[in-house]
């Protein structure tokens, strides 16, 4: 019962997380970024519909921004990015992340390993971009590749508010096919 309370504790502000308070966008249209691949330090997650692409001094900017902050009243304040830290540390002018874990199902992990209980070593560092990368993709400070025919998307893209199961809501980004690669849960249900 005591861990119930405190999950319920730590999980009810999600919008607070975030620099943008995600719970209030019901739907909103946004852009590719066209970023420098070759003369920029990147990197690149490979979702199931997409290669989102950021510079990492977007994201070592918004890491040290959130640790620099004197807001203790703020819950961006408590947010820690060590892997991610550790990741951007390396130096390599290309990182590569494979999002098997939170934008694949376990009937497609079947299908593509065979075993369920498949392990991503990407795991901590993606859970730790989720709501950083999603301020990057609202801010156009990414690029978005579609994986479908390896193309820059140049259309207007939505990031659509949606209500899940037993009261949960989360919006996605996605594609001008209507295929979400990004998501971020705002509320979580019963």
């Amino acid at each position: 019962m005591n861990r119930l309370i405190f999950l319920t504790i730590l999980l009810t502000p999600f919008q607070l997380f975030a620099q943008i308070n995600y719970d209030e966008i019901k739907s909103k249209n946004f852009y590719s970024a066209e970023i420098d691949t070759i003369n920029e330090n990147i990197l690149i997650v490979e979702m199931k519909y997409a290669f989102v692409i950021f510079k990492q001094s977007d994201l070592d900017s918004i890491i040290r921004n959130t640790d620099n902050s004197a807001d203790i009243g703020s819950f961006r304040y408590f947010e820690k990015y060590d892997n991610l830290k550790r990741l951007l540390q390396t130096n390599k002018q290309k990182i590569v992340l494979t999002d098997y874990w939170y934008d694949y199902g376990d009937a497609d992990r079947k299908k593509m390993f065979g075993n369920i209980n498949y392990t991503n070593q990407d795991k901590e560092p993606l859970g730790e971009l989720i709501y950083i990368g999603g301020d990057l993709i609202h801010d156009r400070k990414a690029m978005i590749i579609e994986k479908r025919n390896h193309e820059l998307v140049t259309k207007k893209m939505k990031i659509q508010r949606v209500n899940g199961l037993y009261g949960t809501r989360y919006v996605e980004f996605r594609l001008p096919n209507k295929k979400a690669f990004w998501r971020i849960v705002t509320r979580l249900g019963e």
